[in-house]
């Protein structure tokens, strides 16, 4: 697990998007987010609903998701410049927000 200032220094590197540095943006976001072990959610989709007959494993990954899922969503949205946050769509789902 990362630290809180190793977090935060991995974040603060990432630049803040202003609309014209969307490419930097997202290669650095996804370099962090990779060496943070946060990047889950970008390379799988999210599994399938739990139910009573879910295996602890099944259980082990959506909680692996949804953390992943949910950081990486609100890293994202606090790197926008606030002037252009409410010009994008909101998202639940980290992966199809960064496309």
């Amino acid at each position: 697990m990362n630290s809180t200032s190793s977090i935060s220094a991995n974040v603060n590197n990432i630049p803040i998007l202003n609309g014209t540095n969307f490419k930097k943006w997202k290669e650095q976001d996804i370099i962090v987010l990779k060496c943070m072990d946060l990047d889950y959610a970008l390379r799988d989709d999210r599994p399938p609903n739990l139910t009573s007959a879910s295996t602890t494993e099944q259980r082990s990954t959506m909680e692996k998701w949804e953390l992943s899922n949910h950081m990486s969503l609100m890293i994202m949205k606090h790197l926008i410049l606030e002037a252009i946050r409410g010009a994008i769509p909101e998202e639940t789902r980290a992966k199809t927000f960064l496309d």
